[in-house]
């Protein structure tokens, strides 16, 4: 019983990794769709006031010149509400961790100003 036990916790580490790196992908998704707006891109911000960032999922956008050289440090995501300075780059680096009770998932992409 003792390899079985083994398998099917395997199994469960398995399944939380993919459901994981799932909800970073549809986080990932979203922010590629509501950054097709210039101004959101520029803020590094989503609508987080209506829908927030689901539990365990952190979000950090660095920027990155045309040769994708970050050119300052890592920042975290915004709300648009709260308003702020923008932040033009060619270039920027979105990592979206998902640590929801099980392994972390990490998304990264790299999207191009609008």
């Amino acid at each position: 019983m003792g390899p079985l036990g083994g398998l099917f916790k395997m199994s469960k580490s398995n399944q939380q990794l993919l459901d994981n790196t799932t909800l970073a992908q549809q986080v990932a998704e979203r922010i590629v769709r509501e950054w097709s707006d210039p101004s959101r891109y520029d803020q590094n911000c989503l609508d987080l006031a209506s829908k927030p960032l689901p539990a365990g999922v952190t979000v950090s956008v660095e920027p990155l010149d045309d040769t994708a050289t970050p050119t300052a440090a890592p920042q975290t995501l915004a709300d648009c509400a709260a308003g702020g300075a923008p932040q033009p780059a060619p270039l920027k680096r979105i990592r979206v961790r998902a640590a929801s009770g099980g392994p972390e998932a990490e998304v990264v992409l790299d999207l191009r100003q609008p």
